[in-house]
């Protein structure tokens, strides 16, 4: 085993719970940058929880409920709510600041105990310890050969007739793969796009917020939430007067809700003109992302002329740069501790370190045999596209055996 990687995949961790730590746990591109309301985050671990003991309900799987380990916490995001179906929870993860902040945030009624492990395997756990050994979205972020060797320890940890649930993708899905899954047939391309305020004049670089109504034509339901990046947007262009393309892509705006057939919405598209001036035409079309644009497909475009001159404007500093616009890490007062994350970034920067999302995945035959190998018996492997679109990711659901064999058998 490489422990130097490993390491090195530590002090990523590290910093990522110094720098955005809910991000860090549950990368939703949409909460990066300390955009993770508290209360939101911890509710999407309730949920978690709550569908993890229903599908469990659902398979006819038992478990006493003593002692739960959730491995690779975090700041205890599933930890908490896995504690109210145990006597105690321990939550053990391998970035010291992570388990400071899981510490911080507790857990209801004490139950809950977070540990620091800096170990490519459970050594500090006596072996037999655990009723429930659980893990979600965490092997996904370990090299393969380290996954593996956890798998081992989370049988070596669990209890004769415990239970042990973890989650892993088992291969990428490519591209042209899930834009065939998530396509809108082509029926549904067919659109009624009207600019309720078209510009007749901008300046150069000038942006613009048009109003557009937006109405469906199609006999198919346009969903607001298509998974995979394939959503529908809004979108524009901008042409020169003979009709070639000035600007491919400029504004998008996401639908605000599903639109079913006839039915009509107003939608908010912000623009911005050319930097050169002259006379051009903007055209108004609907996309569906990583698939085609509508027009493509026979929709009619909304188009309006639109004369772009005077001097070049600057766009605000938050369009230049949407990070400028975050809110800057805060340090607190009283015992020092708010200072120590600042004192990590500055290490980290003579370390040479933006830390990164390492993604892996163990094909299934791989992950059944290290199943095999640490004494466990695979009871389900549930697909639960828990990696996102483009991984197969499976929850393990596995059963350590109540006895060990007998001798000579």
């Amino acid at each position: 085993m490489n422990l130097r990687r490993f390491r090195a995949l530590a002090r990523d961790w590290e910093a990522l719970a110094d720098t955005d730590p809910l991000f860090g746990v549950l990368s939703d591109p949409t909460k990066y940058g300390g955009r993770w309301e508290t209360e939101e985050f911890f509710e999407s671990g309730r949920a978690h929880v709550q569908k993890l003991m229903r599908t469990l309900d659902d398979l006819r799987v038992s478990f006493d409920r003593g002692t739960c380990l959730d491995f690779g916490c975090g700041v205890g995001r599933l930890t908490r709510p896995l504690s109210e179906h145990f006597a105690q929870t321990v939550g053990v993860d391998v970035a010291p600041s992570m388990i400071d902040r899981a510490r911080r945030y507790g857990g209801p009624g004490g139950s809950c105990d977070f540990v620091v492990n800096r170990d490519p395997d459970l050594r500090q756990f006596q072996p037999a310890t655990f009723d429930v050994v659980h893990s979600c979205l965490v092997l996904q972020h370990v090299p393969p050969e380290i996954a593996l060797r956890y798998i081992g320890e989370f049988f070596r940890v669990c209890k004769p007739g415990g239970l042990v649930v973890f989650q892993l993708p088992a291969q990428t899905r490519t591209e042209a793969a899930i834009s065939m899954a998530h396509a809108l047939p082509d029926s549904a391309c067919a659109a009624g796009i009207a600019i309720a305020n078209p510009p007749i004049a901008l300046g150069s670089s000038e942006y613009a917020t048009l109003r557009i109504v937006l109405t469906n034509h199609s006999p198919v339901l346009w969903r607001h939430d298509i998974p995979a990046g394939r959503h529908i947007c809004l979108a524009n262009h901008w042409r020169h007067e003979d009709g070639t393309t000035a600007i491919q892509d400029d504004g998008r705006a996401w639908l605000p809700c599903a639109v079913a057939p006839g039915e009509s919405v107003e939608v908010d598209l912000r623009v911005q003109a050319p930097a050169a001036a002259g006379n051009y035409e903007l055209e108004v079309d609907l996309v569906q992302e990583h698939v085609c644009w509508f027009a493509a497909k026979g929709s009619k475009t909304a188009r309006v002329a639109v004369a772009v001159d005077g001097p070049r404007r600057s766009a605000p500093a938050a369009d230049r740069h949407p990070e400028a616009a975050l809110e800057p890490l805060r340090v607190t007062s009283g015992d020092g501790a708010g200072w120590r994350p600042v004192i990590r970034r500055v290490l980290r920067r003579f370390r040479g370190g933006t830390p990164t999302f390492e993604m892996h995945t163990v094909p299934r035959p791989e992950v059944e045999t290290a199943i095999s190998s640490g004494g466990g018996t695979l009871l389900h492997a549930v697909d639960d596209n828990a990696a996102g679109a483009r991984w197969l990711s499976y929850t393990y659901v596995c059963r350590h055996p109540s006895l060990p064999p007998a001798k000579g058998s």
